[in-house]
């Protein structure tokens, strides 16, 4: 997104240490009312994306709104910068008025001890948590924006928790490490910083809010203990090599990421050990193919026919986010990307109402999204078909939110479930403690009447583990359905490896005696003839006569699926989407039998 920073004044009410931007007092020739026009004027000629007004703090300037409303007039998007202490509920609404779109609200550390000692503003802290509420309830989305420097390394790690405990309601955090300051001595080191963005990305993960870097901010990933924990805070191109500031050291030569980074900061003095990225897979979950906005577009809606009835009829899936509060390593969403513009997400939902189909409503987490039960409201105004939600449940277990949803008109749920019991799911999710909740959040949504499905993901952790798991949906949800999944490299993220993929063969006997108990317990197993399904001529044969017999396109998968030697001679062949090409590269196609009727 191109956009244009246009300073309104640089007297700021607040004193941070680490600040070089604040200055003792205004320069009249700066803050008249021409120079702002000019400044303004000359960001409209960039054709931006957005204008981020920024200081010094520009809420000091009693006219703020008179300027938002001028920079409003480009049809750019128009951001504040601000830290909000000076907010209150009539300011919001005067500023939501003025044409004010979002906000950038800055949060030092949580509490007012710390924060207001590093901002030295007594009672800067609850005054920016007030102001935060009043834009928001004047319709203004926020994000906090969080320095890592010496004074708040050391807190940041609980800003997540502090901000979901006091349900203050903001859609991402952004952090931004200053590398120079009036005292040298204000910037963290970057050992440090690394620890602590990674304590953060933890804890942000945890609670389910989006964290991520500021753009201006770069801190290389090879800085970071554990790469693999903090890659979605990255979203490198090669445009990103180019960066001033920054150093090439000798680890550069061997790291796959450096055609997309710009080495190490050149003003720093000591480093921790770096450590080069040398799997494909860590360099493809941090890079976007062109721009951030280009990756969103490709991956927000995904366009197919639901094959389950004597007709096909369209299905449209709107990813509403990309983040999650899991990490399951067969995810092939990118979820280091911040959420798509709202008007475009809005306008996804309502294509798929006229062309009346099916609405999916998925993610990252779906639920993470606080206009969750607006965007199912909108769906079934719209005239969507039916709509399901596509989610891990983990907030579903707060039953007012699952209730919600179900009297916006929500029909059906998908819920990402891969094993029997917590130590197996947490492996696998990477989310340790949230199986428990996932469980409750199934009972609230079968409470709630809410049709729902079980989504198990074959893997090699869990390939043995699915007829204890239809014991348990047999015991505690004897109405839901399971549907089956085998875990698909049809995205760059997805690593291809026989440690993550499992031969057809080696899940078999599994799934042949996970559906023999479910046969027996009443239990519908579907998924089979789904793109995320396997083979036909692999499907045991009692379960292929649920396979559709509408043709699959030769367009579906886009290229991913193929078909072998043996599927020119199969009878069943022009029904069966085949198998995945990474598979393909891990086993070859010697599994497949061709059928005869």
């Amino acid at each position: 997104m191109r956009v244009a920073r246009v300073i309104t004044n640089e007297t700021c009410n607040q004193n941070c240490w680490f600040c070089n931007a604040r200055r003792p007092a205004e320069r009249p020739e700066w803050i008249s009312s021409a120079a702002v026009e000019q400044r303004i004027a000359a960001a409209e000629s960039s054709t931006p994306q957005e204008i981020l007004l920024t200081g010094g703090e520009p809420t000091l300037r009693q006219d703020l709104a008179l300027w938002i409303g001028r920079a409003a007039r480009s049809g750019a998007k128009v951001t504040l910068e601000s830290n909000a202490s000076r907010i209150d509920r009539e300011r919001a609404e005067q500023l939501a008025a003025a044409g004010l779109s979002s906000a950038r609200v800055q949060l030092v550390a949580w509490g007012a001890e710390i924060a207001d000692a590093i901002t030295r503003e007594p009672g800067g802290f609850a005054a920016a948590i007030e102001g935060i509420r009043a834009l928001v309830d004047a319709g203004i989305a926020v994000e906090v924006t969080t320095p890592v420097v010496r004074r708040s390394v050391a807190h940041i790690a609980a800003i997540p928790a502090g901000l979901s405990a006091a349900a203050v309601p903001v859609s991402a955090i952004s952090l931004v490490v200053p590398l120079a300051a009036p005292d040298a001595a204000e910037c963290a080191p970057l050992a440090e910083v690394a620890t602590a963005v990674a304590a953060m990305a933890g804890e942000a993960r945890r609670v389910g809010l989006l964290l991520r870097f500021d753009p201006a901010t770069f801190v290389p990933p090879c800085l970071f203990a554990n790469v693999e924990r903090i890659a979605h805070l990255f979203a490198l191109n090669r445009g990103n090599a180019s960066r001033g500031g920054y150093r090439r050291i000798a680890e550069c030569h061997s790291c796959l990421v450096n055609d997309r980074c710009p080495g190490v900061p050149s003003t720093a003095a000591a480093l921790p050990q770096p450590r080069p990225i040398t799997e494909p897979r860590l360099r493809r979950r941090m890079t976007v193919v062109s721009s951030i906005q280009d990756q969103i577009a490709r991956e927000l809606v995904t366009r197919d026919l639901f094959r389950g009835g004597e007709q096909p009829v369209p299905e449209h899936t709107v990813r509403i986010n990309f983040h999650c509060n899991q990490a399951c390593q067969f995810c092939f969403v990118s979820t280091h990307l911040p959420p798509a513009q709202e008007a475009t997400v809005r306008e996804a939902i309502e294509e798929a109402g006229r062309a009346g189909a099916m609405l999916v409503l998925s993610g990252g987490e779906p639920t993470l999204n606080p206009r969750l039960v607006d965007y199912v409201g909108l769906g079934r105004r719209a005239g969507a078909g039916s709509i399901e939600l596509q989610s891990n449940a983990i907030r579903l277990a707060e039953a007012d939110l699952t209730e919600a949803l179900a009297n916006a008109g929500l029909d059906r749920a998908m819920v990402s479930l891969h094993g029997s019991h917590a130590s197996l799911s947490d492996a696998i999710t990477g989310a340790p403690g949230t199986f428990a909740a996932t469980v409750r959040g199934i009972d609230e949504l079968l409470r709630a009447g809410i049709q729902t499905r079980l989504n198990f993901v074959f893997c090699q952790a869990n390939r043995d583990d699915f007829p204890q798991f239809v014991d348990l949906v047999a015991s505690r949800w004897p109405s839901a359905g399971i549907v089956f999944s085998f875990v698909g490299s049809h995205t760059d993220v997805v690593p291809r490896t026989v440690e993550l993929i499992p031969r057809f063969s080696e899940v078999l006997p599994s799934l042949r005696q996970g559906l023999a108990r479910a046969r027996r317990a009443g239990l519908v197993v579907t998924g089979f003839d789904s793109m995320c399904g396997m083979p036909l001529c692999l499907v045991p044969a009692e379960e292929r006569v649920h396979f559709s017999a509408i043709e699959v396109g030769a367009e579906a998968g886009g290229g991913e699926l193929i078909k072998g030697e043996a599927c020119t001679h199969c009878s069943a062949s022009h029904r069966c989407h085949g198998i995945r090409r990474g598979y393909a590269e891990l086993y070859g196609t010697s599994e497949l039998q061709p059928l005869s009727q």
